[in-house]
Order: structure tokens, then sequence, then C-alpha cells
């Protein structure tokens, strides 16, 4: 695990420090955020009640939301609150992507050059959620499980009220649900788990702790 958080510090450092490679990637996030909240979700979103739309344009929202928080992170603005739950966007919408597709392709049998670009666009997209995972600063328990209640909200929203990612002919609801009810549920864990609390903490305080 030591070997992998430094190669994950060290990507980190080489995205962060060369101002170009940093702004082009930002660039990139953004080009995501405008294709998909106009292309993929803009009928959903024109059809939907205005209350709904923070809960509809998932994987456009994740990358608005890690857009801000490395910019805010490259100028010594550190936010934990945002900064984790950006990254429980990018982890969660990234993976639910990939499970998506994968279990497109395994029925349909066929694979068209735009959903192999969504997939390894959304590759990158978890890519910079645990980038940014391994950046949240101190932060109490009552943020972190108000992060994890936001996205488990959105379950409900999404699949108690039907405003869901639009689906394929392969992919059914259920598949969708339970998928993002997996993906929820670790990550939470993950997130409010007391052990993660203290070390946090202990760093903030410059004692030497394990990292994870």
């Amino acid at each position: 695990m030591r070997q992998v958080r430094q190669l994950i510090d060290w990507i980190y450092a080489l995205i962060t420090g060369h101002p170009l490679l940093f702004w082009a990637c930002m660039l990139i996030n953004l080009f995501g955020v405008v294709w998909g909240g106009i292309v993929w979700y803009g009928p959903m979103l024109a059809s939907s009640p205005a209350w709904a739309w923070i809960f509809i344009p998932d994987c456009p929202a994740a990358a608005l939301y890690a857009t801000i928080a490395f910019i805010l992170l490259r100028y010594g603005r550190q936010v934990p609150w945002f900064t984790a739950f950006a990254a429980f966007a990018c982890i969660k919408y990234g993976l639910w992507t990939l499970a998506f597709w994968t279990r497109h392709w395994l029925g349909a049998g066929t694979v068209e050059p735009l959903e192999l670009m969504l997939f390894v666009s959304h590759i990158g997209l978890t890519c910079e959620g645990v980038l940014l995972a391994t950046r949240i600063g101190p932060l109490g328990m009552t943020a972190r499980a108000a992060v994890a209640a936001f996205f488990s909200l959105s379950i409900l929203v999404d699949y108690g009220l039907g405003f869901h990612p639009p689906l394929t002919w392969v992919v059914t609801p259920t598949f969708a649900l339970w998928t993002a009810v997996i993906l929820t549920s670790v990550l939470g864990f993950w997130l409010t788990r007391p052990s993660l609390v203290v070390a946090q903490r202990a760093e903030a305080l410059g004692l030497q702790v394990p990292r994870e």
C-alpha cells in the first residue's frame, strides 16, 4: 500500500506542479462537464423540475466538483468537506459508468467508438477521485456522514422518483440501482470509518501515523 500511495502522490505532484499539464486537465474536465450536461443529460434536465437538477447530471457534476477541488488545492485553499464530496462523486459515478458500459457490452455484443471513449474518460474520472481522496484534510464525522448521506439521498431521487441516468436496452434499472447502492455503501463506509478520522486528526497535530 505504501508504494501505491507514493505513486498517487507522484501523479498528483506531477499534475499540480506543471501549470500547462494542470490546466490542460482542467479544460478536459470542463469539456466533459459541458458535453455531458448538454448531450447526455440535456433532454432529461429540460423535462425535470429545477429541484432535481442537482441530482441528475451525475458524471458532469462530478467532473465540475473535481475541477473546483483541484483548483482550490493547487492554490492552497483546502476545503476538506468539498474535497471529500468531489472524491466521493468521482469514484462513485466513475465506477458506476464503467460497470454500466461493461454490462451493456456483455449483453449487446458490440462496442461503439463513442461508448469506448466514454468508458476511457470515466476511468480518468475515477482516477481523479482517487487523487482527491488522498488530499482530504481533517474532517469531522458529522461532515463525513453528511457527504455519505447526500449520495444515499441521490439513490432515492434517482431510482425512487425516476431521475436515474439514461439506460440502454441491456442495462436494467435493477442493475443500475444495485450498482449505485453497493458503491455508495462501500464509499460511505470508507469515508466514515473512525480509524480514518483519528489518523487524519493525528496528522493535523503533526503525529506520525501509518499512511493508508
